[in-house]
């Protein structure tokens, strides 16, 4: 959630990006329930410093992840009974951390929806540009040049693991990320005064730990590209020696070109502007289908110290959003917000499609099909979301029928209108958020979001029916 408000903060479009492709799906059907209990306070001083800390109990030391990933885990186990976290943050941009206390203001108050991992198509992907605190300026005859970045370090305890993570923005289109896992290596304990020394032993149990298992700590670097049309990504992490290449290309119109003339349009007619008169032999225009944009991409990895390699390719549908400005009717927006992918990895023979669509203002649907074109081994899974909204009265004049009264002549005189107040309820801002999937792999998972005073709070079940000592509990809460 920090980089994604650094880079809203800096008008990068995170979503345009090959790794993003199934970021609609994953939303809805792959919500995170981390296991055992948590609880962090965070802390802002400034715009652009912010401090956490967060504290965990009861957390298996091999927790249940959806969906299940044969993906080793760096560092120790975390400990079950009692563990800390202590995060800082520091960005030259002013951070999007707001207040969770019910006594903030309006505009200081955290929007709920921007803290949870819901649906949504994204907006039009434009071009990147650069803040105008970031752009270059002149001194004296010379060019200064600024560039935004952001520095991201956690402490856990009593487990000894750092991570960090920098961001730098080179261009207006290009950006930079390091991140590091660092774990130090195990102490092998002192050998005992009656014991033996054996050095081939010791040393047979230093260097057992190989391949990925046994490593411990992860140096990665990203380069990212992102002119709108299409993106790139290239990757190389230190640890397995692995490189990777991503892509992405947008086809149709891009937000800043024809297509705005495309959503003016749209926009003019959704604020009620008159249209053309028809030609008499016109036929009337049926709108069939829905109005979106198409996007392709792929991958490719490979790592010479671990000899393997991949790659994968997906293409993905979304409608176009809504323009800014268009009154959205009761019935909702002009065509429902959906999203369709497929990918495909050709070497695995892993087939994935997704359809996800907003039902509702509030509420939204999804489902994916996995299925393996070696294994025939298929697995469906559904899920949605549905907020809830606090209700709010709103008091409003009704003009009453006019009062009829009669003079001292027995003649009927209207009189001034009572004036008389009609109470309603209008829509009120988010306070809730209920999650749920289930796979034909006997995969339930069930989860609430909300404000409790002031605090946000999480609360989440996730079982398999196969296997019932699986099922575990949680409970979160997140003050600010």
């Amino acid at each position: 959630m920090i980089a994604r408000d650094f880079f809203l903060g800096t008008n990068w479009h995170s979503e345009n990006h090959y790794a993003q492709l199934t970021l609609a799906s994953r939303n809805i059907l792959d919500f995170d329930i981390p296991p055992g209990l948590h609880l962090a306070l965070s802390h802002r001083p400034t715009t652009s410093f912010a401090s956490s800390l967060a504290l965990s109990a009861l957390v298996p030391s091999h927790p249940v992840t959806y969906p299940p990933t044969p993906a080793p885990v760096l560092g120790p186990p975390p400990s079950p009974l009692l563990a800390g976290q202590l995060t800082y943050v520091f960005s030259s941009a002013a951070l999007g951390l707001n207040s969770t206390k019910r006594a903030a203001a309006k505009d200081d108050r955290v929007r709920f929806k921007s803290v949870v991992q819901g649906f949504n198509v994204g907006a039009l992907p434009v071009k990147p540009e650069l803040r105008d605190e970031a752009r270059p300026t002149w001194l004296a005859g010379e060019r200064v040049d600024k560039s935004d970045y952001l520095l991201y370090g956690r402490l856990y305890a009593p487990a000894p693991r750092l991570d960090a993570l920098y961001i730098h923005r080179l261009s207006a289109t290009v950006q930079s990320i390091i991140s590091l896992i660092s774990v130090p290596s195990p102490i092998l304990a002192p050998p005992l005064t009656w014991q033996p020394n054996d050095d081939s032993a010791a040393a047979a149990a230093a260097s057992s730990p190989s391949g990925t298992a046994g490593r411990l700590s992860e140096l990665e670097f990203k380069l990212l590209q992102d002119t709108g049309r299409w993106s790139t990504e290239y990757t190389y992490a230190v640890g397995d020696g692995m490189w990777g290449a991503r892509g992405l290309y947008n086809f149709g119109k891009s937000g800043s070109g024809e297509v705005a003339d495309v959503v003016a349009v749209d926009a003019a007619a959704a604020l009620g502007a008159e249209p053309r008169e028809r030609v008499v032999d016109e036929e009337e225009e049926m709108s069939t289908g829905l109005k979106g944009r198409w996007s392709a991409g792929g991958e490719v990895y490979f790592s010479a110290q671990e000899r393997s390699a991949g790659v994968s390719t997906g293409v993905r549908f979304s409608t176009l959003p809504e323009p800014k400005g268009a009154t959205t009717s009761a019935a909702g927006p002009s065509q429902p917000p959906t999203t369709i992918t497929a990918t495909l990895n050709p070497i695995m023979g892993q087939l994935s499609t997704a359809y996800c669509v907003a039902t509702s203002k509030d509420s939204a649907l999804g489902s994916r099909f996995d299925f393996n074109l070696y294994s025939y081994d298929a697995d469906l899974t559904v899920g949605g979301e549905w907020y809830q909204r606090r209700g709010k009265r709103s008091e409003a004049p009704e003009p009453p029928p006019p009062r009829e009264s009669f003079d001292a002549f027995g003649r009927g005189t209207t009189g001034e209108p009572e004036k008389r107040v009609a109470k309603g309820i209008e829509e009120g801002e988010v306070t809730g958020v209920l999650k749920a999937r289930a796979s034909t792999n006997a995969d339930i998972a069930l989860m609430w979001e909300g404000r409790l005073g002031d605090f946000l709070v999480s609360l989440g079940v996730v079982a398999d029916l196969r296997l019932a000592s699986r099922s575990v509990f949680v409970s979160n809460a997140i003050p600010q």
